[in-house]
């Protein structure tokens, strides 16, 4: 028997789902899905899953992604996969991954040491960067003939659409207080300013000059042009409202074209994408991320759990599983496959801006560690104070950082 486990509202547990019987059928190998809430599954703790994740039951594989998976290898719960990838069955084409996405997932295990390098810990099977999605026609409708090419001009933009549209905000913003609210369009603006997470000596640098800065700059800008309801504001909710209407801009993930793209969409056909804005030194930075596979440590059955990896990640499935809505596809056959370029054609540039992203800009911007989560979930908790209180601003990120530099650090490499 597998066991997989994933969240709920996500594109690629669906397709699972939908065709697990295809797996026993190729393998004679029994499977079994379980499938939780993404709202408890994506969590600042993760406790939902970890709580999984160890005894007689446990899943054999399961899904993550970068900040996630390393704090789940730091508990020793990621099984390296050099040893099944080099021995794959043939016809699986390890080769066919776009390599920027194994790159990523490889880890040394070592407090701040730059991915690339080390034991591959996970199989993608989709990923995202942060685009700017945008209205053409309520561009024009605000007066501004060009999509915005740098943060301030994107800052500026927004306001100039909430002033002048009626019933339409400027730009969409996730945010709550949890860790990805600082990981995904803020993170983005963020590193374009030239700060960073950590600075030379592995200190918190979340209250330096350029931090401050491009904070302020963000918080100010959600004030006057983002969600009236920030910061409350699920990815999901985020996706839908764009797919309504609702905003004229977003610098969120790439992968929401399938809401935007998709059969209810009221703005299908009719968003523009394009690369980020540049910060205020002509910097530009796009976070990414990678959904995932990965085998648990604590499998009963690595080989059976290999067995699920390859179909699940092989080619004709991501490519099934592309056109079922699944984004971004992560081999090479999926973007060369007919009827994924066809889908894709009519997306105004979809395609050829997030290869562009990913082969010349893109990259996990946060610094590799095991407490990554705990610092992202002190870090999205100071945008949020911030945000109720802009006069103490200064004074929260200062605080921040000194919590951050007093979480417990923990080198995970022997585990490894």
């Amino acid at each position: 028997m597998v066991r997989f486990i994933g969240p709920d509202n996500d594109a690629y547990v669906a397709s699972v789902a939908r065709h697990i019987d295809e797996f026993e059928e190729l393998t004679g190998q029994s499977a079994t899905l379980e499938i939780i809430a993404e709202t408890d599954y994506v969590t600042n703790s993760l406790d939902a899953l970890r709580s999984r994740l160890r005894g007689e039951n446990a899943p054999d594989v399961y899904l993550s992604g970068p900040v996630s998976m390393w704090k789940l290898a730091g508990e020793e719960l990621v099984e390296p996969l050099d040893e099944y990838i080099d021995n794959a069955s043939d016809g699986y084409d390890p080769g066919d991954f776009l390599p920027q996405l194994l790159d990523v997932n490889r880890w040394s295990g070592r407090r701040a040491d730059a991915l690339g390098a080390g034991p591959l810990l996970e199989i993608p099977i989709n990923w995202e960067t942060y685009n700017l999605a945008y209205l053409p026609e309520l561009l024009e409708q605000a007066g501004l003939s060009e999509p915005p090419a740098t943060w301030e001009d994107y800052f500026a933009a927004a306001a100039r659409i909430a002033e002048s549209v009626p019933g339409v905000r400027g730009f969409a913003q996730r945010g709550t207080d949890m860790w990805h609210t600082m990981y995904t369009g803020f993170a983005t603006q963020f590193w374009s300013y030239g700060a960073t997470d950590f600075d030379a000596d592995g200190r918190s640098a979340v209250a330096s000059p350029a931090a401050l800065r491009a904070t302020g700059d963000f918080l100010d800008a959600v004030r006057r042009s983002g969600p009236t309801a920030w910061p409350d504001g699920h990815w999901l909710d985020v996706a839908r409202d764009f797919a309504a209407g609702r905003y004229g801009l977003i610098v969120d993930s790439d992968h929401y074209v399938a809401f935007f793209e998709g059969p209810g969409s009221a703005v299908r056909g009719r968003v523009a994408y394009t690369a980020p804005p540049t910060g205020p030194g002509g910097l530009r930075e796009a976070n990414m991320w990678t959904w995932s596979l990965v085998m648990n440590t604590a499998s009963g059955d690595k080989q059976a759990a290999w067995r699920f990896i390859e179909w699940a990640s092989s080619s004709d499935f991501l490519t099934r599983a592309a056109l079922e809505g699944n984004m971004n596809p992560t081999r090479q056959s999926t973007w060369d496959n007919d009827a994924f370029q066809a889908a894709a054609s009519g997306w105004n540039g979809f395609a050829e801006n997030s290869l562009q992203l990913l082969q010349t800009t893109a990259r996990v911007l946060p610094t590799p560690m095991p407490e990554y989560l705990d610092v992202a979930a002190l870090w999205s908790q100071a945008l949020v104070d911030g945000y109720r209180d802009p006069v103490a601003l200064e004074q929260i990120l200062i605080e921040t950082a000194g919590s951050i530099d007093l979480l417990p650090s923990r080198d995970v490499a022997r585990s490894l």
